[in-house]
Order: C-alpha cells, then structure tokens, then sequence
C-alpha cells in the first residue's frame, strides 16, 4: 500500500481508458499535466463507418493520432495478456472516461490506489449508458460530473466527488456533452491530486435512489405526434445531433423522412389531430400534437441539408390542414 505522503514529491502513474468524444478533454488535461505520468493510453479498436464504411479511429484515437501520441487500439482490455502488461506498469490510477468495455475484477484491483471512473451525471442519478442525454428528456434544470471509484457493479461505486452546473432550459444534448466534458477536464488532476496526497476518501452512493439511463436506439428517434408538444421538444433536443427526430411527410405514392433540428413547444388550447398543420408563417410549421402544439423551426428533409421550416413548407406545398405522419418503423437491425 503506497501513503499519500510518498505521492507528493513523485508524478501519478496513470493508465487512460477512453473511446467517445466526452474523453477527450479529460485525456488532454492528463497529458499536459506535470504532475500525471501517462504510462498508456488505450481505446476501441477502429470500426467502420460512414457509407463506405472505412476504418475509423475513435474520438479518443484519433486525437492521438493527430498529436503523435501511442495510442493502444485493444479489443479486451480483460485478455490476460494485456493484463499481464498492465501489471508490469503499476499503474497508481486507471481513468476510465466513455470507454465502451466493462472492467473485470482482477483489473478494477490492480492499481495502487483505484480505477476512476468520470461519469457525465450526478450519481446515484442516471447510472447507465446515456445519462446526458437522460438530463435533457427529463427536463432537467442541474446535472454534473461525478469522479467515482469503480467496483463490479454498474456505475454503482462510491463517490469521490461531485461537481455541478445549473443548465438552461433550451440546452441540447450536444451542447450539454461539450459542458460537462470541459467541467471533467477542469477537475481531474485536483480529483487524483486529493485521493494520491490528501486521503480523500469516496462516499458511497444511496443506491435506493438511484435511475437508470437506458442506451439510445435509432428507433428513439421516431416521432409520435400523439405526445405531449413539451416530451416532443425535450426529444428535439435530448436526440440532436443522434438519432435526430423524425415523422413521415407523405409524398405521391411513399414517405419521406424529415428530421426536427430546431423546435419548441407552445402551450395552446389544441383540438385538432396530432400531426395536422395549424400554421404556416415566417418563424416556421405549427403543429398540433396530443397536448400543446409544437412550432417546427429548422428540418433537414430525406435527401437534403438542414433549412428553415418556412423554406421546407413553400418548397413541399404544405398548407395548414395537411397531417404529419408519425415516424418511421425501423427494422430491427437498424434499431
């Protein structure tokens, strides 16, 4: 057992494990630290994708890769010869930030002192795979970061510290990625600094309150004009930029998908059916949903770019009284 005392006058050893775009600034912080030895950094191997599907690095890779940085690409990070050189650094810390593979007891052991893990919410709230995009389809006014100590549950470690943002009701998912990561990044050295040298000590999670953030699938994003304006709103904004909202516009004989980039709800007396056209004017399409309207700002329409509503409904030749379909139906392997 290495004291805190022998830390203070010695870099920390750290292991980085990291894939998603919300690692990254937290991996940037650590390496431009003088007071972290980064002894490796590992991601996801690359994964095709796009339309031609070509091998693509992760975030975290390829920010290693433009900054000449190794970077170790492994499928199982629990395979016992990566374990076997993970021992033979001695790693004081293992950070784990949006990685993507779960950590087998006999590496959650190994470190000196812990494996810890970053997680973009304030736990025992919104354990889970999407807890950002949980904060925004809930409606949340306050989310965070937590620095926990990582055990053999799911997210259910005890916390070293947690730090918190008051939000604006507008916020988008994107956006609130791009916060909470720059909030982790500002506080990871100061969090290893207080376990290594000032015996801070994690405080375990009320697990009876704790909510679990379910993984988000295409099929998400698939619009259900029977649903209140102001769920239709939040879903805009929790699902910006992935998977994006989308209803059918019918089209001669098929439906054309349109996604939702931009719109906000509008608390009006509405007895028309979900999904009809109430209005057309400058500031977009109004529509009528099961409670409230919603008011369709920007679209991006099957085919195209991103436009004004206003531009999309003079170029469709939508007028108030043509109906809105619901989403599309995924098939399973596109769920």
């Amino acid at each position: 057992m290495v004291s805190a005392g022998m830390m203070e006058n010695k870099k920390v050893k750290i292991f980085f494990f990291g894939s998603g775009a919300f690692a990254v600034p937290v991996l940037e912080a650590l390496c431009l630290n003088p007071k972290i030895q980064m002894c490796g950094i590992i991601t996801q191997p690359d994964k095709p994708a796009g339309r031609k599907m070509a091998l693509t690095p992760t975030p975290v890779g390829k920010w290693c890769d433009a900054h000449e940085i190794e970077c170790r690409r492994i499928r199982s990070v629990n395979e016992p010869e990566f374990f076997e050189l993970l021992k033979a650094e001695s790693p004081d810390i293992i950070v784990v930030v949006s990685f993507g593979q779960i950590l087998k007891e006999p590496i959650l052991n190994l470190p000196k002192f812990c494996c810890l893990n970053v997680h973009a919410s304030l736990l025992p709230k919104y354990r889970g795979a999407s807890p950002i995009t949980a904060v925004v389809l809930n409606g949340d006014l306050e989310s965070g970061v937590c620095f926990m100590h990582m055990d053999k549950g799911l997210d259910t470690g005890a916390v070293f510290e947690s730090h918190k943002l008051t939000l604006p009701p507008e916020i988008r998912t994107d956006a609130l990625e791009t916060l909470l990561s720059s909030l982790a990044a500002q506080k990871i050295v100061s969090c290893i600094t207080n376990i290594t040298e000032h015996h801070l000590a994690a405080i375990p999670q009320n697990h009876t309150a704790a909510t679990l953030s379910k993984k988000i699938r295409k099929s998400d994003g698939a619009m259900k004009w029977g649903e209140s304006a102001v769920v239709i709103e939040r879903k805009i904004r929790a699902f910006h930029p992935w998977p994006s909202v989308c209803f059918c516009l019918p089209v001669q004989d098929r439906c054309a998908n349109v996604k939702i980039t931009a719109g906000r709800s509008i608390q009006t007396p509405c007895v028309a059916e979900p999904g009809r056209i109430l209005k057309i004017d400058k500031e977009g399409i109004t529509v009528a949903c099961g409670i409230g309207a919603l008011l369709i700002e920007k679209v991006i329409p099957e085919g195209k770019k991103e436009m004004s509503a206003a531009d999309f409904a003079r170029g469709f030749r939508l007028t108030p009284e043509d109906v809105f379909a619901d989403g599309p139906v995924f098939s399973p392997k596109s769920k």
